[in-house]
C-alpha cells in the first residue's frame, strides 16, 4: 500500500513538469500579450547612455517600438533573472552587452518596418531568425 501511495503521489507531483510543454516543442521564454504590452511599460535607458554602436542602435529601437519588444521572448533566457520580455532587457543595461538581445531587437525593428505584426516577429524569433540579424 505504501508503494502504491508513493507512486500515485510521485505521478501527481511530476505531472506539471511533463504537461507544461507540448510534446516535442522547445520551451519559449516569457513575453507579454498584446493587451499587457499596451499597458504602461517601464522606461528604457536612453541610447545616449551608451557608446557602442550596436548598443546605441538597440536602445534606440527599444525607445521607438517598446510595445513590439514587450511582445517578444528573449532567448538569452534573462527571464531566469526576472525579465518578462525582450523589452525588459532595455530597461536596465542588460541589452548593452548581450548579442542575443541586440540581434532580436534588430530583427524586430526590420520586420516592424516591413509591416509585420508582433506575432509574426515572435514566430521569426522563435524559429531562431534573430541569429542572423544585423
Amino acid at each position: 500500500m505504501k508503494k502504491f501511495v508513493f507512486l500515485v503521489l510521485t505521478g501527481i507531483l511530476a505531472m506539471p513538469i511533463f504537461s507544461a510543454q507540448p510534446s516535442g516543442k522547445a520551451p519559449v521564454p516569457p513575453y507579454l500579450s498584446e493587451a499587457e504590452a499596451k499597458k504602461p511599460l517601464p522606461a528604457t535607458q536612453s541610447p545616449s547612455n551608451f557608446t557602442d554602436p550596436a548598443a546605441v542602435r538597440a536602445y534606440k529601437i527599444a525607445k521607438e517600438i517598446p510595445t513590439v519588444l514587450a511582445q517578444q521572448p528573449c532567448y538569452c533566457w534573462c527571464s531566469r533573472g526576472g525579465h518578462h520580455s525582450l523589452h525588459d532587457c532595455y530597461v536596465g543595461t542588460h541589452g548593452e552587452h548581450c548579442d542575443i538581445c541586440q540581434k532580436e531587437a534588430f530583427l524586430a525593428d526590420k520586420m516592424h518596418k516591413q509591416g509585420k505584426s508582433a506575432a509574426d516577429i515572435r514566430a521569426a524569433i522563435e524559429r531562431g531568425d534573430w541569429a542572423n540579424a544585423e
